[in-house]
């Protein structure tokens, strides 16, 4: 079927219209990710013109979501200017020492966001995150245009940024979309010879989330592989090129230390803040102030903290220190996980990016402007599971990766010519397989960002072991590190955590989490299903022994870890034990860990709950093999 230039433009301008008054059907009622912070610092621009957190701007989201801005971000400001001096350029100096708190993120999306916010509310945020996304759409079709008819490349465009997690994001108060339109549009301004505006507008990327300085990666290089213009000359574009994104990106940065007395937004004094805001009143009439409240959360260091290395940076601001064998176990584990992981994994997520890539490397053809793309991509892949190891997806509130979105303009060069229709094809299928029920309630999975792992084809895939404490199923708190034992000790008693203490983290619905049964820790498994637990030891596992307990109807169960399995049959309320030597696990926060199935083969209905169906009770009792301290 042919399909004009016009009528592929006229199409993808209705989209584009959809989107944006699918906007105003969005009902928010609570914050999550970051959206707090960025909500409150637009209406604080948009009414009162500055970035200072003050009473009026908590009582301003309280008015419209009573439970306040729950999880905001905010820091003390160490210096810097304000309005109000006397003569050019009315500016005066504010001693170090003020008492002024500042929000804690970059300021470009709610500043671009503030008029809208202004005139439309709050959806004017999800308004500005609509547009984003528009300009990413036709950037991407006139990228595959290039090289494909309009009805192929209108499908690439189409399928490659909504028929993956991308949409979603619409919803949320947070820039993850306006740094895709960023980029999208850099790339395009860069192909369509436009090199200072495309500087320019990576510039701005970079600002809001320094790791996109990678995706900049073929604007730098371009010039250098264009001998007929010489290398002197080459080099000299490249450096012009350069010298323009920095500088937009460093004028970002300087308006924040003139601001907060500080570059980095997210440095220094930061904390965050649940419950009740500096400035307010507790109902026991205790002020609250930043000092009194909140919890340190800084970004000082980048990447994780190493043994051996960082002891002299170390603080009650920072994370714990990491074995440097951790950090090369979570690299290798990254590797993988960053395309199959269950949580955050390109396969589910992004399934026709992956494809892209893959017909790109394999069958071709290939073009220089997608060996560019290809190598931003990798470098910013390999960047991110390098220096953000337990956390390159974004955090537990993300749904897929949010840290991708960033990428997947460049991944509209990989497209190999006359491939068009299988990536949209074969994109389109996978994102039924894996996205329609989180594509279906956009908001409520957001709320609820780890429910939609707990079943169907995602269980496939491997858990993100390296982000164990942050992967969305555990926002859940009654899933995530439930003790089964003393495992912490008490520190001022003197009296050390029991070595064989463990903690269980559950990753589906096949178990009930954690209960009790005479008396014994343990958990029920779901009846007729499977399940996967996770068992977080303090120290090595020599001997693992399960006992299982036979729900009303007695139970068939099977234990696996690494490739060994073990069963047993139990009638009703009989007890038998199996046994695992599972040797070594994988470490994590010097931990260990055990990632075990589990599966019952008969169910009956609980008699205490008529709503549950029960196989059989589990219990695990370790011998371990003490480290040396």
């Amino acid at each position: 079927m042919a399909v004009s230039q016009r009528s592929a433009l006229a199409l993808l301008g209705v989209v584009c219209a959809a989107l944006i008054a699918s906007c105003f059907a969005v009902r928010v009622p609570q914050f999550w990710a970051d959206g707090a912070t960025y909500h409150a610092m637009a209406w604080s621009l948009a009414e009162d013109g500055d970035l200072e957190c003050q009473a009026r701007d908590i009582f301003r989201v309280r008015r419209e979501l009573p439970t306040g801005p729950q999880g905001l971000f905010l820091k003390r400001a160490s210096g810097g200017f304000t309005l109000g001096g006397h003569g050019f350029p009315w500016l005066a100096r504010v001693p170090a020492d003020a008492p002024r708190v500042y929000f804690a993120k970059a300021n470009l999306y709610p500043l671009v966001a503030a008029p809208f916010v202004r005139v439309m509310g709050s959806v004017g945020l999800l308004v500005v995150n609509a547009l984003a996304l528009s300009v990413a759409l036709f950037a991407g079709y006139a990228e595959v245009r290039r090289r494909a008819s309009p009805l192929r490349a209108l499908m690439v465009a189409l399928v490659m940024l909504l028929a993956t997690v991308t949409p979603l994001y619409l919803c949320w108060y947070t820039p993850e979309l306006f740094n895709l339109g960023l980029i999208a549009g850099g790339l395009w301004a860069w192909r369509a010879k436009r090199p200072l505006l495309s500087a320019v507008l990576l510039g701005l990327a970079v600002y809001s989330k320094p790791y996109n300085l990678f995706v900049a990666l073929p604007l730098g290089v371009e010039p250098l592989l264009a001998p007929a213009e010489g290398w002197a000359r080459g080099l000299l574009e490249s450096v012009r090129r350069g010298a323009v994104l920095g500088l937009t990106a460093l004028l970002l940065f300087g308006l924040n230390k003139a601001i907060t007395g500080e570059m980095n937004y997210q440095g220094g004094e930061r904390k965050t803040f649940y419950g009740y805001f500096p400035d307010e009143l507790t109902p026991d009439g205790r002020k609250v102030t930043f000092g009194n409240s909140g919890q340190w959360m800084t970004t000082d260091q980048l990447g994780p903290l190493v043994e051996g290395q960082d002891e002299a940076v170390q603080s009650r601001r920072t994370g714990p220190l990491r074995a440097p064998s951790e950090i090369r176990a979570s690299f290798f584990r990254n590797v993988g996980y960053f395309w199959i992981g269950r949580f955050g994994g390109v396969l589910a997520y992004f399934f026709p990016a992956l494809l892209a890539l893959l017909l790109f490397l394999v069958p071709g053809p290939r073009e220089r402007a997608g060996w560019l793309a290809l190598a931003a991509l990798l470098v910013s892949y390999l960047f991110y599971i390098k220096q953000i190891p337990d956390n390159w997806y974004g955090g537990g509130g993300a749904v897929g990766n949010r840290y991708f979105l960033n990428l997947i303009p460049l991944v509209f060069f990989l497209v190999p010519r006359g491939r068009e229709v299988v990536v949209a094809a074969g994109g389109l299928l996978a994102g039924l397989v894996f996205l329609a029920p989180i594509l279906r309630h956009p908001v409520q999975r957001s709320l609820h960002a780890g429910d939609h792992a707990l079943q169907g084809p995602l269980l496939l895939l491997p858990p993100e072991l390296t982000m164990l404490n942050d992967l969305a199923v555990f926002t859940d708190p009654a899933r995530k590190k439930r003790p089964y034992g003393d495992t912490e000790g008490d520190a001022h008693k003197g009296w050390p955590a029991d070595p064989k203490a463990y903690y269980l983290y559950f990753f589906d619905l096949g178990s009930y989490t954690r209960e009790e049964r005479a008396g014994q820790p343990g958990f029920w498994l779901r009846g007729a299903g499977r399940a996967e637990v996770l068992l977080r030891a303090l120290e090595p596992v020599k001997r693992m022994t399960v006992s299982v307990t036979g729900g009303p109807a007695g139970d068939e169960v099977s234990v696996s870890y690494g490739g060994t399995t073990v069963g047993t049959t139990v009638a009703a309320g009989e007890s038998r034990t199996l046994t695992l030597e599972p040797g070594a696990g994988f470490p994590y926060y010097d931990t260990l860990l055990y990632d075990l199935h589990l599966r019952s083969r008969r169910a009956a209905p609980d008699p205490a709950d008529s709503e549950r169906t029960l196989g059989s009770f589990v219990t695990i009792a370790l011998e371990v093999n003490r480290r040396p301290r």
